[in-house]
Order: structure tokens, then sequence, then C-alpha cells
């Protein structure tokens, strides 16, 4: 019902890592183009990516994992990093397609070391993506540097993706044997008013939206309200679109943004 109110296809700002609504905010596709050079062609063995909760890690994880596919570069994805050291092991040894993978981790280390020396002679490249890095505790922290370690003279055999909130960085600087081995640092900062407004226009245009919904003045209460936090912004979008609706309005305007922000305190 909400859909039709406004005349939309589909649902414009749900939390989800949709890669058809990805915005590409200069600072999200500088994120991206980095990234891709680090993963790719730098692989320089350990790539660091922080931002503030809401603030696309996620959607850069998925169109990161889109542009990777059919090539040589395979993304391994870690959604959620509580892991022990052996766990990790276990994943990156299915991961790598080995049948049977020895229980005791010395022999289970050598046996990933030349497995994965086997997939970078036959072309592949596969990189360790770990979403919330921040939750990872020290020792599996110490088993990602050590993974950059499978090299031959001129390649890692593994490249490895941190992402996180902001907390990771420091916990990465105090570390200088981790912080020493990375060769990308990126932080994603939330939008500025005017890319709130493009992120809405966006996704609404996406969303198969025709006309105006939200008045220049709603999104500028969107920008206030969120801080240009996308995932915050998506909420009170969201939510505006809803109450709205009940109420029959033909348009979002600003005191509608303000009541629905005011209903999260």
């Amino acid at each position: 019902m909400i859909d039709e109110h406004w005349g939309l296809l589909r649902k414009p700002f749900a939390n989800t890592p949709d890669p058809a609504f990805v915005y590409h905010s200069p600072v999200f596709d500088e994120a991206f183009a980095r990234l891709l050079y680090d993963v790719t062609d730098l692989r320089g063995g350990l790539s660091l990516v922080t931002g503030e909760i809401g603030c696309g890690k996620t959607m850069l994880v998925e169109a990161l994992g889109q542009r990777l596919a059919g090539t040589p570069y395979e993304p391994w994805v870690i959604p959620y990093p509580r892991l022990t050291g052996a766990h990790l092991l276990q994943f990156l040894a299915s991961a790598a397609e080995l049948a049977r993978a020895p229980r005791a981790k010395p022999a289970l280390v050598d046996v990933l070391r030349r497995r994965l020396a086997e997939l970078h002679a036959g072309g592949r490249r596969p990189v360790v993506i770990v979403d919330e890095a921040q939750l990872a505790s020290p020792s599996l922290l110490e088993e990602l540097r050590l993974l950059t370690n499978f090299e031959d003279r001129t390649d890692k055999h593994l490249h490895v993706v941190l992402l996180g909130q902001p907390e990771l960085r420091d916990r990465i600087v105090r570390r200088p044997q981790i912080d020493q081995r990375v060769s990308l640092r990126f932080h994603l900062d939330p939008l500025d008013a005017d890319d709130v407004r493009a992120y809405v226009l966006h996704r609404l245009r996406v969303a198969g939206a025709t006309h105006e919904i939200f008045t220049g003045a709603a999104m500028t209460a969107l920008a206030e309200r969120s801080g240009g936090v996308p995932r915050i912004v998506n909420n009170l979008a969201m939510q505006a679109l809803f109450v709205g609706a009940m109420r029959g309005l033909a348009r979002v305007d600003e005191t509608l943004v303000h009541d629905v922000a005011d209903d999260r305190q």
C-alpha cells in the first residue's frame, strides 16, 4: 500500500546491500577505486577500510564482490569475525577447496600454504574480506597477519581486506607487526547535505519514482537529522514515507521528517 501510494515499484530505503541502490558519492567512488587497485594491482597484503556504523562499508563489500565476479580475484567473505584461529584456517581450507584438511594446526597451515601456491600458479588470486573486523580478537588479527606471509618473490598468494568501525584503526596502529603491512588505509565519511539529497533522489529513481516525493526542505531536514549517515537516512526516509502514506500526503515535507526523527529519540 505504501509503495502504491507513492507510485513506487519497490522499497527505496531498505537497509540491505542491494548493488542496484549503490549511490556513487565521491567518497564511495574513491574508496572503491583505491580498494580495487589495492586488491587487484598492488596486492600489498592488507587493506584497511573504516567508517562509522551505517556509512556504507557492507555496501562497499557487495560492490567489490560484484566487480570481482568472474575474474581471477576470488572474494572469500567473513561477515562476522567471532572466530578462533583454528576456525579461520578451517574456513580458508574450505574456500580453497581442500578435500581433507588436517586437524593439527601446523599441518593445516602447511597444507594451506601449498594449496594457495597452487591456486596462484593456476592464476587464482584469493581475497579474504573480513567485515565488522573491529570484533576480531587479537589472536585472529595475528592469524590474518601471518596469512600475508604466504607469497613468492613477486606476489602475495592471499590479500586480506579488513573493514570495521573507527576503533579498528586504533587497534591496528597499536600492533606494529600488523600496521606495517597495511597497504591501503581509507575512512568512509558521512555524506554532506548535497550528497544526502542526491542519495535520496537516486534511491527513489531506482525504486521507480517519477515525481517529487520529498520537498527540498525535507531533504535538508534529512541531512540535518541523520548526520549524513546513509543507514539513518534510510530509516528516517522509510518512516516518513510510511507516515506520509497513512496521512494521505502528496509529498513529504520537513515537518514530517522532523516528526519521525523526534520519534527515534
